[in-house]
Formats: C-alpha cells, structure tokens, sequence
C-alpha cells in the first residue's frame, strides 16, 4: 500500500472508532485547566530530551548479545497497574512476566519501569521528528513513528517477535505498513473486548498481526471471519489462572466501571437507591484509568448518599483473584462483562451500548440485558432455584 491508501485506511479506522464511541450514553468529561504556555513548553523539552535519551540507550541495549533472549513490548500507562506508586503490566503477564524490553510509545506520559524493568519512552522523540515531515498531524506523527521505528527493527534479528497491545494505533500501524515488516514477527495480545468492536469489524487491507493472544474461542472465531478473514493468523488462548471459588451468603455484585461514563451509571445508581437489600455485598471495580483520588471520591459520594456500604475491587486481575462462586457482575459496557461470561458469572449489561456491543453473549441466562436491575436480578434468583 502506498501512503495515500494508508492515510485512508487510518482515517477509516478513527473515523470509525469515533462513531462508535459518539453513540455511547457517556457523559462528556469536564474541561481541565491547561498549564500555561510557558509551563507546557518546559514540560515538552524535558520529555522530549528524556525521551531521545531513552532511544539512544534503547539502541545501545539491542546491540548486546544478552538482549537477543528478551521479549520486546510496545506499551503505554494505561495498559498498567499502579500498585505502591509502581507500574505493573496487566496484559502480557499471564504469558510472560520477565526478560522484557518494554518501549513506551505515550507522547505525553514518561515511564521508568514497569515490572522493575527498565522502560524507554520513544514519544517523545516522535514529538521532535514530527516537525520535519509534511502532511496532517496525524500522519507526520505516523512517519515520525516509522523512522523510530524502522531504526529498532533494523537492529533486531530476522524474526523477532514483537508484542504489540493493540494493532490501530499510530505506533503499531508504523510497525505494520513499514518496509521492514517481513523482518519481524508481529504479536498482538488482546487487551479489552474485540468481537463487534469497529477496528476488528472490517476485513483489513492486508495482513497485519502474525499471531494473536485471546481470551476465548469465539474471539478467534470472530477475528477468522472479520479483521483476519481471507488471512493466515495464528491464534493461541491466553492462561488465566483462577483461585479456588465458593458460595458466599447474600447477594454479591461486582459493579464494572467503564471509562467512557463519569460515575456511576444511572441505572445502577436507581437500583442502589430502590432497594433495600440488608445482605448486599457490593464491590465496585474501576476502569484502570479511572483509579484516580478524584474518581474514587466521585464514586464514593454518589453511593454512600443513598446509604450504601461497599468496597473498591484493587486487585490486579479480578479473575484469577475472586473467590466468590455466586458472584454477579454488573456493567454498563465494560470489557469485563466478556470477562465475566467466559468465566461462568452471571453477568448484567445496563446500557444499551452495552447491549449492542455485547449482543452475541445476551442469552437470558448467563447474560442479561436490564434497565431494571431489581426486577432482572428476581429473575436471576429464580432461574438459579430451578437450575
């Protein structure tokens, strides 16, 4: 493909993915105040001579020998824990955990390590090389990307596997329509839901991931028939373990934030305010970009107002950590609700962008679509008699 037809090709999938988001019921985030103008130039020299530095150790590291065993991973914060004020990977961890290269691709977030590991952060080098090159922001950062880019692969081996986390953002799609692509082994582990999200809808223009890393069957079923259709991907399930589980007394929700809406879903907010349930047990699980002191308060206020008594869910993977058998998972469209019907939980969407995403799993058993969340979860205790 030329550039021409690249360009395209990525204003489709924003374009796209735009759409999408707009027909979210979420409600506009507030303005934040912006930092003066001489602040924010201090603030982009810094991470910019932060940032060229990393790259230069960047490629010092790949020319030693030692370095040809690690495992490279292009990352950002927001695929990350934050636990004791130190980044911990939440994606590739259920394969691997050490002996990684991680390159942080944020132009606007500088990172140490993650892991204990080492980071270099080549966004703000993209920044720099982006002033040089013509065309609209958004590609001159494309080509900026690619020449950073172009310069890693060069010193890696032939084959070289590469771990992307998600495949249409500008870095990864630097990585896909480069020159240099048949060098490397391009990985993509999955991050959040992919079946019926809209850049993994359509058949892509090419091959562009070589192996995928997924969470369930029909998601590879999924990807053979939409984004990799016509193409030979491999495709490998992702090892979450899970702890041991047992019946708890009372009703036990796990309330799923999703970033997309401020606070607490109305839906969920009436159910909290109707019903007068003395056993509930109800757990509260933020989206990791919304695990901030100011989002916790948010959610604090608005339920402890209508006297409910709850806790945050902090652990890194709710998953593999939960011990609670009856446990039902309640979310407006967060990814967890795949999470939770893949792993046996009766789980509750409460948005109709929810049910729209979600559609395949809805079976009025395992998966419930609700605006009336007393009601539904009547139906669920009755179906879980009779079962």
């Amino acid at each position: 493909m030329n550039i021409t037809e690249i360009e395209k090709y990525i204003n489709e999938l924003r374009l796209d993915e735009e759409q999408f988001k707009q027909g979210l019921n979420g409600q506009k985030k507030s303005a934040t105040e912006r930092p003066s103008l001489l602040k924010t130039v201090g603030i982009n020299m810094v991470f910019i001579v932060k940032s060229v530095l990393d790259y230069l150790g960047l490629r010092l590291t790949l020319v030693q020998k030692e370095s040809r065993t690690k495992r490279i991973v292009y990352t950002a914060y927001n695929f990350c824990n934050k636990v004791d004020g130190k980044y911990e990977d939440r994606i590739v961890k259920p394969l691997f955990s050490d002996n990684i290269i991680f390159i942080n691709t944020s132009k606007e977030r500088f990172l140490t390590d993650i892991n204990y590991q080492k980071v270099y952060n080549i966004g703000g080098l993209v920044k720099l090389l982006s002033l040089f090159f013509r065309g609209s922001k958004q590609m001159r950062y494309f080509k900026a990307y690619q020449v950073v880019n172009d310069s890693i692969v060069r010193s890696l081996d032939d084959g070289k596997q590469i771990y992307l986390l998600w495949y249409y953002d500008l870095n990864s799609l630097s990585l896909i329509f480069s020159k240099l692509r048949t060098k490397v082994k391009l990985i993509e582990v999955q991050h959040g839901s992919i079946i019926n999200y809209p850049p993994y809808i359509k058949t892509a223009p090419i091959k562009l991931i070589d192996v995928f890393y997924v969470k369930n069957q029909p998601t590879i079923d999924y990807l053979k028939e939409h984004l990799c259709k016509g193409y030979d991907c491999e495709y490998y399930l992702i090892p979450y373990p899970k702890a041991q589980r047992k019946i708890f007394p009372g009703l036990n929700i796990l309330y799923a934030s999703t970033v997309d809406f401020k606070g607490v879903h109305p839906v969920f907010l009436k159910f909290l305010e109707n019903s007068k349930i003395p056993d509930l047990n109800l757990q509260v699980r933020l989206h990791p970009r919304e695990r901030t002191p100011e989002i916790e308060e948010l959610f604090t206020k608005q339920i402890n107002a209508l006297g409910v008594k709850f806790v945050f869910d902090r652990t890194k993977n709710w998953i593999s950590e939960n011990k609670i058998e009856n446990l039902i998972v309640v979310s407006p469209w967060s990814s967890s609700i795949e999470d939770s019907y893949d792993n046996g939980f009766i789980t509750v969407i409460i948005d109709p962008a929810g049910r729209q995403r979600f559609s395949h799993l809805i079976d009025d058993k395992r998966c419930f679509y609700s605006q009336d969340l007393e009601k539904t979860l009547l139906i669920i205790a009755k179906y879980q008699i009779n079962a």
